[in-house]
């Protein structure tokens, strides 16, 4: 959670910045793509992120499933 935070006030500076720049460019188009283009980068990788976090917890659950299939008891080992 912390590094997703962090991404995002980075981000925010950068596009912040990059918008700000825009404003004076005599060809503001390349700094609207910068601008764009990291938040572009942001959402990709928070994608990324949260499908991860959810295959995760998906393997997690499969095995607590398989272990509490296993019973208590049965072997003796």
């Amino acid at each position: 959670m912390m590094k997703i935070i962090f991404y995002f006030i980075v981000t925010s500076c950068i596009s912040t910045f990059a918008f700000w720049g825009a404003l004076g460019a005599k060809n503001p188009f390349p700094l609207y793509a910068v601008g764009f283009g990291i938040w572009g980068l942001f959402l990709w990788g928070y994608n990324n992120r949260m499908k991860k976090e959810a295959a995760r917890k998906f393997r997690e659950r499969a095995f607590e499933n398989y272990m509490r299939s296993r019973g208590r008891g049965r072997y003796p080992f």
